[in-house]
């Protein structure tokens, strides 16, 4: 599969959504770099993952404990 084309000029609410996801996981994930070429599609999909990472119940730990068992369930890199 090709790598993702990096967008040419990002706003600067882009490049703070990109700089917030690569401080979180170390580097841009590819959906993020999809999702930042639509700005409203990343707004609240960001919305939902961080509504979701602050309320839920489960622990941060055992989530992404979880997050990395289903990648490898369905051999999907992380």
């Amino acid at each position: 599969m090709a790598p993702t084309a990096a967008i040419e000029r990002p706003g600067i609410l882009t490049r703070i959504l990109l700089d917030i996801g690569r401080r979180m996981f170390g580097k841009v994930l590819t959906p993020q770099q999809v999702m930042a070429r639509r700005l409203p599609l990343m707004l609240g999909i960001g919305g939902l993952y961080g509504a979701i990472e602050w309320f839920a119940q489960t622990d941060r730990r055992l989530r992404a404990l979880l997050n990395i068992h289903v990648a490898a369930l369905y051999a999907v890199p992380y």
